[in-house]
């Protein structure tokens, strides 16, 4: 089972994504500033927080960032849009209430792409 949860800080006018390391003092996994190319040109800034890809199921890779993120949870809130995004590669996935709770304590939308087990 292939699985992997992100979180992520979109911003809006004005708020970069070095700005959101600043504001948090958690360096992200991945970050991107608006204006910038890479194959476009973004609208908006992009800072995210990863777990890496791994055999684990998960809701242990959503505990692991939510460790990080819940000591800042004021901040989170003080910032412009954000959301989970959560891969997930098996036919089930299984969050409990005390983590449902933890995820509804931050801000954001929770988004599971759900792909199936590719051994089975």
């Amino acid at each position: 089972m292939r699985s992997a949860a992100t979180y992520r800080i979109f911003g809006g006018p004005g708020l970069t994504a070095a700005e959101v390391t600043r504001r948090l003092g958690v360096r992200p996994t991945t970050a991107a500033e608006a204006g910038r190319r890479t194959s476009a040109i973004r609208a908006e800034s992009l800072w995210c927080l990863s777990t890496s890809t791994a055999d684990t199921e998960s809701a242990a890779h959503l505990r692991q960032v939510l460790d990080v993120l819940e000591p800042r949870r004021a901040e989170l809130w003080e910032l412009a849009e954000a959301g989970w995004f959560c891969l997930v590669a098996s036919h089930a996935v299984e969050l409990d209430r005390r983590l449902l709770a933890r995820l509804l304590s931050l801000p954001g939308e929770l988004l599971l792409d759900v792909c199936g087990d590719e051994t089975g």
